[in-house]
């Protein structure tokens, strides 16, 4: 069974990637214990990444420590009564700090890769969302710190209070960024706001074109190899 669940390792995170990304817009009309379990699958979640991505001793080390402080950030603004700014901030900073590292960790081992697998292509687009995960982060804390830099719909402006739901929204505005979508819900309206925009754009066409170039690199050597084998 645990063969069987590493073989699927990507696929189980994408599983729990899309149940936060379905539960924590959700948890804002919960009651405290409801939102206090949430949190539970989130962590739930950060130690699936650890399991899934991280194979090394130092990497695992490393994102164990970055997930402890990530916890503790969290516990210390969940639980002071007036939701202390600066645990936010080492929150936003540990937690952009942490999923690089799992995207950093996704994309040495695709092309450390010699031939590819279905979980293969399912690790690459989790390396995708984690990214976007990574820059909604960032921008939530260049929101904390300089709320100018955006300018907002009044439709969605007043969630913005809800901390839990500012981290799902600058998420989704993450996605439409890295994906070069673009709504105009959320725009940007000065640095450092305009910085990260850019290189999110430019850093999701180039995971795009160079992973899938990898991808199918692979594949085609898998088949050259095949056919040599069948015809010697």
């Amino acid at each position: 069974m645990m063969s069987g669940l590493r073989e699927r390792k990507y696929l189980v995170l994408l599983a729990a990637m899309v149940l936060l990304a379905t539960i924590e817009p959700l948890s804002v009309n919960w009651p405290e214990s409801a939102r206090i379990a949430g949190n539970a699958v989130v962590v739930a979640i950060n130690v699936g990444i650890l399991l899934a991505v991280f194979e090394e001793r130092w990497q695992r080390r490393l994102a164990v420590l970055l997930v402890i402080f990530l916890i503790a950030a969290n516990i210390v603004y969940e639980a002071s009564s007036h939701r202390l700014q600066i645990a936010a901030i080492i929150y936003h900073c540990v937690g952009a700090t942490f999923l690089a590292f799992a995207v950093a960790a996704i994309l040495k081992r695709i092309f450390q890769r010699q031939a590819i697998r279905t979980d293969d292509v399912i690790g690459a687009l989790c390396g995708y969302m984690l990214a976007a995960a990574a820059w909604g982060n960032a921008y939530a804390l260049v929101y904390m710190l300089w709320p100018e830099s955006f300018r907002v719909a009044a439709a969605i402006s007043p969630r913005l209070g809800d901390w839990h739901l500012q981290r799902f929204i600058f998420s989704y505005f993450s996605v439409m960024m890295l994906t070069t979508v673009g709504y105009d819900d959320i725009i940007p309206a000065g640095p450092p706001a305009y910085s990260l925009i850019w290189l999110e754009a430019v850093f999701g066409q180039f995971y795009i074109a160079v992973v899938v170039a990898q991808l199918i690199g692979l594949r085609l050597a898998r088949v050259i190899r095949r056919d040599q084998s069948l015809n010697p």
